[in-house]
């Protein structure tokens, strides 16, 4: 016969317990989401960039074997040296948000909104187009911005389009070719002649575009511009990739004058981030009339003088490349 007095023990889950076991089980969950974040965005990134390293380049693209093509006008036929003159200094001034010399121009502003939204907008001028480069990890695997952006004796660097992950598509780095594959994702180009422009997958082929010497194809995407320059709605990504999210970009208004954005996100109270829309009316509020989304999330980060000049979600991560504006000559190291 059943005791009428016992207790009917139910699931432990259930059970009360002492104060101790609830302090040891809540000390376990949060070292255990503590270590799930950490592993997913900051130690499996570097183990799989270590692993995979760089592509190797098939060959370098000879600038000799096509005529650079002529500007469409008297004024674009300037060299951007003379055009950009106003923006050039006889020596090197650095201050704490800009860089000019000889032959570069870098005009960092931060941004923020009553949106809780935080950016930051380098404006760049340049006087060759050697002053612009892909830059990658001293080991080509990945390392922190700030030392991908030290190894490269950058100026400014911004974080690229996660190249040493992919191993399809169609990739230039440098004028030198990496990838050649046809891909289903939008991609840029860097001509030699300055000249930028977006592609969506119909829009080229591979030989179209090594025909014209391409100087960099970065593929990641989307574009974010249409070909009038005017803010898109529709663009060749994934659902997930449409939302609120740290963004970095890549402007372009002219030859020689570029800019990088940065958008901070996931920050509550500081930046909440931008979606794919609003990341393009940004470009076209700031007058380029080409523009590319690179890598996001935890991977957006802006470089100045080797310190990171945004706030990085959850601290930032590791990566393998980034975009470059550098000396084409020695002129570091002079006198601030």
């Amino acid at each position: 016969m059943q005791n009428i007095n016992s207790e009917k023990k139910g699931p432990w889950y259930e059970r009360k317990k002492p104060w101790w076991q609830l302090a040891i089980l809540d000390i376990v969950l949060a070292a255990l989401v503590v270590g799930v974040f950490a592993f997913f965005h900051l130690w499996l990134p570097k183990i799989i960039l270590t692993k995979n390293g760089m592509p190797e380049p098939v060959y370098q693209v000879s600038v000799a074997e096509t005529p650079v093509p002529e500007y469409d006008t008297e004024e674009e036929s300037l060299q951007w040296r003379e055009k950009f003159s106003s923006f050039f200094t006889a020596d090197t001034v650095i201050t704490d948000n800009s860089y000019s010399s000889p032959e570069v121009s870098v005009q960092i502003t931060e941004h923020s909104t009553e949106k809780k939204l935080n950016y930051f907008v380098a404006d760049i001028h340049i006087a060759d187009i050697e002053n612009i480069q892909s830059g990658f990890s001293a080991e080509h695997s990945s390392d922190s911005p700030e030392k991908v952006a030290q190894d490269n004796d950058a100026i400014l660097a911004m974080n690229g389009d996660y190249c040493s992950n992919q191993r399809e598509g169609f990739l230039v780095r440098n004028g030198y070719l990496y990838l050649t594959e046809q891909t289903k994702y939008d991609i840029c180009v860097l001509y030699y002649d300055g000249v930028v422009e977006t592609y969506q997958p119909s829009e080229y082929t591979v030989s179209e575009i090594m025909e014209k010497d391409p100087y960099q194809v970065w593929k990641f995407g989307p574009e974010l511009l249409d070909k009038n320059g005017s803010p898109k709605t529709v663009f060749n990504t994934s659902d997930a990739i449409l939302h609120k999210h740290p963004r970095s970009g890549f402007g372009y208004y002219e030859p020689g004058h570029y800019c990088f954005v940065v958008v901070d996100g996931r920050q509550p109270g500081y930046s909440d981030g931008i979606n794919m829309e609003d990341f393009s009316k940004l470009f076209a509020e700031l007058g380029c009339v080409r523009a590319f989304n690179m890598d996001g999330g935890a991977s957006s980060s802006m470089v100045f003088e080797n310190e990171i000049v945004n706030k990085p979600s959850g601290g930032g991560r590791y990566i393998s490349d980034m975009l470059v504006i550098k000396e084409k000559d020695a002129l570091k190291g002079q006198e601030k």
